[in-house]
């Protein structure tokens, strides 16, 4: 028989505190304990080591050992432990050098009595360092990838371009008639207005020259735009469907948004060149964020090429793009950059029966820190 067994209850209760103890005290990352207003009661000697040599007695609001930057964030973390009894992480800096910074990813974690009331919080430390240092390289690797895919891609179709006009003013100098010389003038015409449009396109990954601080509520420029595009639809033997619901206003800027819209009707236009029902509807999505939807009833997305759909310079229209277009390759691509800058994501599908959708999802209130410039798309997302 073990002597536990026969040991009274208080001794086996003061073996399983010194053995808890133990464990707490031995373990490989930090732990410290809080009451419920995040007070320090206990910490072990890995948080001591962390948060300076000989601090084994760690105490005050545990928001103090974080950076300034972050403790309201920890204030929220407590929050929501102490109101949901539900863990939650977040991931912070703690320790280093600028230029060699370490991170950590910290677990806040209800304890509970056995009756299930809220005792204290645990907060667990773990080191993610070297995931966030890859992590890292992976996006610089992908962010090079996506440089090489589209420089090569645009010195292709520029070259394309090029070629097309020389070939055109070759001509036109060989001409012996005006009527000739203007058609192959006209052509080049038409080439520079491509490389011009494309350039146009490629500065607003950049938000190169949309910066403006000319701002607006999403739903009043999306019905804006439609409006005064009802008309030339029309002309096209489109017809347009606008059904709309009231949902919170949300700040965007204008110039922006114009380009994702643009872009998105003139792949709709492409896509009916015979007319058929362009299909517009905003609606909240949930409680977080609302919807705008377009559809067309069109051919709709090749299952072959949706993974590629918002890459810059993929198209089904020939390997110049221009086969009717005038996006080059680069309208969708332009949107999922300019959306994502909005802090919001596009999808496309295509509808059983019906043609093309596309998704714009809008967050009701978007993060408050700045981004930097758009990013280019690898792969489409797909609903």
């Amino acid at each position: 028989m073990s002597s536990s067994a026969t040991e009274p209850p208080a001794t086996a209760g003061r073996l399983a505190s010194g053995y808890l103890e133990g464990l707490f005290q031995g373990a490989g990352f930090a732990i410290i304990a809080c009451r419920p207003d995040g007070v320090i009661v206990a910490s072990n000697r890995a948080a001591g080591r962390l948060f300076g040599a000989g601090r084994t007695g760690l105490s005050g609001p545990v928001s103090a050992l974080f950076p300034e930057k972050d403790q309201e964030l920890v204030r929220q973390a407590l929050t929501t432990a102490r109101t949901t009894l539900e863990p939650s992480e977040l991931q912070t800096q703690l320790g280093g050098s600028p230029d060699d910074p370490l991170y950590y990813a910290v677990w806040f974690t209800p304890v509970l009595e056995v009756d299930g009331r809220l005792q204290g919080i645990a907060l667990w430390f773990r080191d993610i360092t070297q995931r966030m240092r890859l992590q890292r390289t992976l996006d610089k690797q992908m962010r090079l990838a996506s440089l090489s895919t589209l420089s090569g891609a645009v010195a292709h179709h520029y070259n394309n371009l090029l070629c097309s006009i020389a070939t055109s003013l070759e001509y036109a100098i060989n001409m012996t008639t005006v009527t000739a010389m203007r058609r192959a003038l006209q052509r080049v015409a038409d080439a520079v207005a491509r490389g011009a449009r494309i350039t146009r396109q490629l500065l607003a990954f950049a938000q190169a020259d949309y910066q403006s601080t000319d701002w607006a509520d999403f739903t009043e420029v999306v019905l804006s735009f439609f409006d005064q595009n009802e008309e030339m639809l029309a002309r096209r033997h489109i017809k347009l469907l606008v059904d709309w619901q009231l949902v919170p206003i949300i700040p965007v800027r204008r110039e922006p948004l114009l380009v994702v819209l643009g872009n998105l009707l003139d792949n709709a236009m492409e896509a009916m060149p015979n007319g058929g029902t362009l299909s517009v509807t905003l609606s909240r999505r949930d409680e977080n964020s609302v919807c705008l939807s377009i559809s067309d009833t069109g051919p709709g997305i090749d299952p072959a090429h949706m993974e590629h759909l918002f890459e810059p310079f993929f198209t089904t229209k020939g390997a110049l793009g221009n086969g009717g277009g005038c996006n080059a390759g680069l309208g969708l691509a332009v949107a999922h950059g300019l959306v994502s800058e909005m802090h919001g994501t596009i999808r496309a599908a295509t509808v059983p029966g019906s043609g093309a959708r596309f998704d714009i999802i809008l967050p009701i209130q978007p993060p408050t820190s700045p981004t930097g410039a758009a990013t280019l798309p690898v792969a489409a997302e797909t609903a």
